[in-house]
């Protein structure tokens, strides 16, 4: 019986139902909004998921035609150590290794950290209260920084395409946290030979630059790789709560900034405002004039809820930073919904083609071995049958091998 209502099920594959659609001309405009709701979001969604995974398909296989290193001896080392390196699920070894690089991440964080210490810093006469301890700290930061050099150019010299390995993001990191100890040898020794001028600043901020190290543990975490990927592809909401916060701090702290300028009529601000005082102190004095970069961070601290010391003097200024206050609320809010869900969806998904990637790699390389086996076996016993020369079936594809026995199985 016809109704003239369209609904459909839940089970089954969006795209499925979108060709089974098409096949019988049905539009599916004609859909009920009910299932509708659903029906248009999970093609978004699948239709999604199959573009990455053919994009994903595809870049693997030229990462495969690029790792390919030859059968040589050479290729077959180059293989070994770029796999050892790269892929820490293809051996024992290269688990053990990435172990080991992991472990020097978070030594060498431990040392910085206590490295910053007061009673390992020099006093005015060069003096250090513990100096054994800063000198196994030192020689412990050496040897976790050669290990990184060493581990550096190692995966340079193997790999497939020397520029594609320097301009990748995750070696560029690797690049930047070795960067800093070099540099800061450079200017301690151009100091010492009296090359340039007292360089303790800028020796200090080449050091501080040192936590850049804390980033290599993106190589070793799946789960933080799949957090970036999250981040890149969430970019649109993300970026719609940015622009709704951007667009408030603006509005009230131009507000502010106007209504705090002007200073209340019957104080006597001839007298300088004392710099040496402190700044919760200059923040109360009636007579402080603000600026717009103080209301740009008043603005910031309010939506945000964190509170600021300098506080709006008058009515104005105060009914301002109400409203800011309370828009900062439902503004951090209402949005939030919108980008964990989205953010739960990707990372979720990232997750499940990590996964599931890792398996088909697993199972390609073990059919690999299992065919290149069964090779061997049939090329010994082609060799082994009469008949058959051995120049001739060094040129033979291992199809026609295959194809030899079994017709000499049927023979016999």
């Amino acid at each position: 019986m016809w109704t003239g209502i369209f609904h459909i099920e839940d089970t089954g594959c969006a795209l499925v139902l979108q060709k089974d659609l098409e096949y019988w001309s049905i539009d599916e405009l004609a859909m009920e909004p009910c299932c509708a709701l659903k029906y248009y979001p999970e093609i978004e969604v699948c239709q999604s998921e199959k573009d990455g995974d053919i994009a994903n398909k595809q870049k693997e296989l030229e990462l495969a035609e690029e790792e390919d290193f030859g059968s040589s001896r050479s290729g077959q080392l180059r293989s070994y150590l770029w796999n050892t390196l790269e892929y820490p699920w293809t051996s024992s070894f290269a688990q053990l290794f990435a172990c080991l690089s992991l472990s020097m991440v978070l030594i060498s964080t431990v040392t910085f950290v206590i490295s910053t210490i007061d009673e390992l810093q020099q006093d005015e006469k060069g003096r250090v209260e513990y100096p054994t301890i800063l000198a196994i700290i030192e020689y412990i930061d050496n040897f976790v920084v050669v290990f990184f050099t060493l581990e550096y150019f190692v995966r340079l010299i193997v790999a497939p395409r020397k520029l594609k390995f320097i301009k990748g993001a995750m070696n560029m990191i690797d690049l930047l946290a070795i960067i800093p100890f070099y540099l800061s040898v450079l200017l301690e020794g151009l100091e010492d030979f009296e090359i340039i001028g007292k360089a303790g600043k800028i020796i200090r901020l080449v050091r501080v630059m040192r936590i850049l190290r804390i980033f290599k543990l993106v190589r070793h975490f799946a789960g933080l790789q799949s957090l970036l990927y999250t981040l890149q592809q969430a970019y649109q909401e993300l970026g719609l709560l940015l622009v709704l916060v951007a667009v408030a701090i603006l509005t009230y702290s131009s507000l502010v900034y106007f209504a705090e300028k002007e200073i209340p009529e019957g104080l006597n601000c001839t007298i300088i405002l004392n710099e040496n005082r402190k700044f919760r102190e200059m923040a109360a004095d009636p007579c402080l004039q603000w600026t717009f970069v103080e209301s740009f961070w008043w603005g910031l601290m309010t939506l945000t809820t964190v509170g600021y010391d300098l506080n709006p003097k008058t009515i104005l200024g105060k009914i301002v930073g109400g409203f800011c206050a309370l828009s900062g609320v439902f503004i951090l809010t209402l949005p939030i919904p919108i980008v964990v869900n989205s953010f739960a969806s990707y990372y979720k998904n990232r997750l499940w083609r990590n996964e599931v990637g890792h398996k088909k790699r697993e199972r390609t390389r073990q059919q690999a071995a299992e065919l290149k086996q069964a090779q061997k076996l049939l090329l010994i016993k082609a060799m082994a049958a009469p008949g058959v020369q051995t120049t001739t079936l060094n040129h033979i594809p291992p199809s026609t091998h295959t194809r030899i026995i079994t017709s000499r199985a049927r023979n016999h």
